[in-house]
């Protein structure tokens, strides 16, 4: 299920994706997940992001996307900061499926 949450983010925005020239955390680590996700299904999961998470936040959801163990790491943690960062990266999961495809 974790593990599907960052790959359903990354696979949910082919359609609603513009330009490519959004650089920012989450698009370089979806650019080098090397699964071969297209550099505009990347700028709609930064996009995405932009409106949900906050810099930290992204930092942070870059780190799941390189490396998948990072999520179930965070979602087992049991410290406040984890139970929210969890809280608003499922959120943002569930709004780049919904942007995005």
């Amino acid at each position: 299920m974790i593990r599907s949450l960052s790959i359903a983010a990354l696979a949910a925005c082919a359609i609603f994706a513009g330009s490519t020239g959004n650089a920012g955390p989450i698009s370089q680590a979806c650019l080098g997940a090397g699964n071969g996700t297209s550099p505009r299904l990347c700028v709609c999961i930064q996009q995405v992001a932009d409106m949900t998470l906050n810099k930290q936040d992204q930092r942070l959801a870059a780190k799941i996307i390189k490396e998948p163990q990072k999520a179930q790491d965070v979602k087992m943690s049991k410290t406040a900061k984890d139970d929210a960062f969890w809280s608003k990266y499922s959120s943002f999961g569930q709004a780049a499926q919904a942007m995005c495809s």
